[in-house]
C-alpha cells in the first residue's frame, strides 16, 4: 500500500479546504488572473502524468527554491525532480490532485500575490530572492491554508529530489542492505486465497504460555 512521504497530503477531504476562505483562495488559483499578468513559461518535458504546462512551470520553480544547487549534490534539474514530483502527484487519490494543481496555481496568480504581498508579479516571473520570501510568507502564515499548501509543495519537492538515489552519496546513505528486496522473488498470484506460511511471510506471534501457579 502506497503512503505518501512525510508532508506529502492523501485525503479523501481535501486537505486544503479549511472553511469558506480556503475555498475561495482555491477558487483564486482556478482563474482571475490579475490584469491577464502571465507566468514563466518552461519546456515540456516528456512523461507528465497529471500537471499541465503553467502547472508544471510553478512545480519547477518550487523544486529550484527548496532543492538550490549544493556543492557534492546533483542539480535537481540533472535528475528531473520536477517531473518526479509530477510521478508522486500522480499517485495521490484524485481529489488531493486537484488540490495540488490549485495550489500551484494559487502560488502563480499575481491577484492573490498582490493581497498578501503588494506583489504584481506571478511566483514565476519573481527572481530567487523575491520567490524565497514569498515561500517563507506561506511558512509563517497565520492562515492554516497557506501553511498547510507550504508544507505540502516542500514536502513533494524533497521527497522527489531525496528519493532519487543518485542523491544517496551526498547524503552518506550506502542504499537499502542486500536481501531486503529480490526483485526476482515470486509474486503472489492466489487472490482472496491465504499465501502459505514461508520466507517472508508475515505471521501474529503465539501468545506467550501462562505463567505456572506454584501453590
Amino acid at each position: 500500500m502506497y503512503l505518501p512521504p512525510r508532508g506529502v497530503p492523501d485525503s479523501r477531504r481535501g486537505f486544503l479546504k479549511k472553511g469558506l476562505f480556503g475555498g475561495l483562495l482555491l477558487a483564486l488559483g482556478g482563474g482571475a488572473f490579475l490584469a491577464t499578468r502571465r507566468g514563466a513559461q518552461v519546456s515540456m518535458p516528456p512523461g507528465l502524468q497529471v500537471l499541465n504546462a503553467n502547472e508544471y512551470a510553478v512545480m519547477w520553480a518550487i523544486v529550484q527554491r527548496f532543492v538550490p544547487p549544493r556543492e557534492g549534490f546533483p542539480a535537481a534539474d540533472s535528475i528531473n525532480t520536477a517531473v518526479a514530483a509530477d510521478g508522486i502527484v500522480a499517485l495521490l487519490e484524485e481529489v488531493t490532485q486537484g488540490e495540488i494543481k490549485q495550489l500551484l496555481m494559487l502560488f502563480e496568480n499575481a491577484l492573490p500575490n498582490f493581497l498578501f504581498g503588494l506583489r504584481t508579479s506571478p511566483f514565476t516571473q519573481l527572481n530567487p530572492t523575491e520567490q524565497d520570501e514569498v515561500l517563507a510568507e506561506w511558512r509563517d502564515s497565520r492562515l492554516t491554508l497557506r501553511r498547510t499548501g507550504y508544507r505540502a509543495l516542500r514536502g513533494i519537492a524533497i521527497a522527489a529530489y531525496y528519493g532519487n538515489k543518485a542523491t544517496w552519496t551526498a547524503v552518506g546513505y550506502p542504499g537499502p542492505l542486500p536481501g531486503i528486496h529480490d526483485p526476482n522473488a515470486p509474486v503472489w498470484k492466489g487472490g482472496a486465497e491465504p499465501r502459505p506460511v514461508g520466507n517472508g511471510t508475515m505471521m501474529e506471534p503465539a501468545p506467550a504460555p501462562a505463567p505456572a501457579v506454584t501453590p
